[in-house]
């Protein structure tokens, strides 16, 4: 290759510097608003060498990291890891993907990100179920991570549709609750829930290493033991043995109780199959505590058991009753027990069959059928071409056309619970 001359290199040097200068640059002209923005398809570009990526699948039980270039909208990031991710999900034909962008660069970030997933969905062959969960989250007000559909390409060829998900980490909590609540040595607790044995939040004892199974700590992990799980003690304990009367007010002190009876009417709304009151037990949330108030709130995750089908009698499910699996839990079963809170779960319930039926101009369907609608449309032609998809065209279709179904007549369903008049 010629050499440029000095010309040459003093003509790009000063282009370059125009294009800093009036942001037009990729780096500069894009955001991490951009980066989970689902009104159009992504597309996530991975440079591994051969025998890395098919170390990878083979191995793709293990949590080995691998190095990798990203490309996305011009933008290239060097250097990064990548490994396996998931628990029942995991593939070695389409394998789920960490990126850990500051792995093997120290303070390196993508978009301000330091990490981020991107979710095979291997149990859902609508590959919706998630991200419109996660939307009603957010609608709702509640903390819920960003998700983006993307087509993923490695080496150039393509690898399927996947999900872009956000990290539940500090850049999360930063633009969720604030800069503060993020900080390394005086930000709040966060706590990844890790289904270690069935657990419905019953008291374990005192003893305070019981509960570090359960409660693995994303942020202040080198804090003294009774920092991170004393508070999960207390709380917990106060669950199981306040009064009728006093419950509310003494668990209120360590729980946003409002929020929590929000966050369970999307659950039950959704009829999630794998939350907080699932069918496996307590499931598939994070719990952060706020440094500045000792309170704590849950952030939902991994929702692919959303909007539930047994692809043979779906009506079942559409139908289901709007305290399905409360009693299981101590904390749901005690918490809906007070009248008080009871009536925020109803009011929250109505508040999602609202956002669920808003229709918009021209259009006479509800909010919830036409986001499944869109996203459906927007990633159908991705799937026909998926050549690792798990499942077939015809099954993504009919498991969309259940979601439309359920996004018709589960809203109904639920008001009429919530004012109990079903016929």
């Amino acid at each position: 290759m010629a050499a440029r001359s000095p010309r040459r290199y003093i003509v790009e040097w000063f282009l370059a510097l125009a294009a800093l200068a009036c942001g037009s640059g990729p780096a500069l002209a894009q955001t991490q608003a951009d980066f989970f923005d689902d009104s159009a398809l992504q597309e996530v570009r991975l440079a591994i060498s051969d025998r890395d990526w098919q170390a990878l699948k083979t191995h793709f039980q293990d949590n080995t990291y691998y190095t990798a270039d990203l490309t996305w909208r011009g933008i290239t990031i060097r250097n990064v890891g990548i490994r396996s991710r998931g628990g029942g999900t995991r593939s070695g034909t389409k394998p789920g993907l960490r990126f850990d962008i500051n792995r093997y660069v120290a303070s390196q970030e993508f978009l301000g990100l330091k990490a981020f997933d991107l979710k095979n969905m291997d149990t859902d062959a609508s590959l919706l179920r998630e991200s419109v969960a996660m939307k009603i989250y957010a609608r709702m007000g509640l903390a819920a991570p960003r998700e983006a559909h993307t087509r993923f390409y490695v080496n150039n060829q393509y690898a399927g549709v996947y999900v872009i998900v956000e990290e539940i980490d500090r850049t999360f909590l930063s633009h969720a609750f604030g800069p503060l609540e993020a900080q390394v040595e005086h930000g709040g607790y966060l706590f990844e829930y890790k289904w270690a044995f069935p657990y419905d939040f019953q008291y374990l004892g005192s003893d305070l290493k019981a509960y570090a199974p359960l409660f693995e700590p994303q942020t202040r992990d080198t804090d003294a033991i009774v920092d991170l799980y004393g508070p999960i003690e207390s709380m917990i304990r106060t669950i199981n043995e306040s009064t009728d009367d006093d419950f509310a007010a003494a668990v209120n002190k360590y729980l946003d109780l409002p929020l929590f009876m929000k966050y369970l009417a999307v659950e039950l709304f959704t009829v999630e199959w794998d939350g907080f009151t699932g069918n496996w037990e307590t499931n598939n949330f994070y719990l952060y505590r706020f440094e500045q108030t000792g309170r704590s709130q849950l952030i939902p995750k991994d929702r692919d058991h959303a909007f539930i089908w047994d692809g043979v009698d779906a009506a079942d499910f559409i139908d289901a009753p709007i305290t399905l699996r409360l009693d299981t839990n101590v904390l749901a079963r005690r918490a809906t027990a007070v009248p008080e809170l009871l009536q925020l779960f109803l009011d929250a319930l109505n508040g999602i069959v609202g956002l669920a039926e808003t229709t918009a101009p021209g259009d006479p369907r509800g909010w919830l059928e036409r986001e499944i609608d869109r996203q459906a449309r927007q990633i159908a032609p991705a799937v026909a071409e998926d050549p690792v998809f798990p499942f077939s065209v015809d099954d993504f279709q009919a498991e969309v056309n259940f979601l439309l179904r359920f996004a018709r007549t589960r809203p109904s369903v639920v008001a009429c619970q919530v004012a109990q008049n079903c016929p």
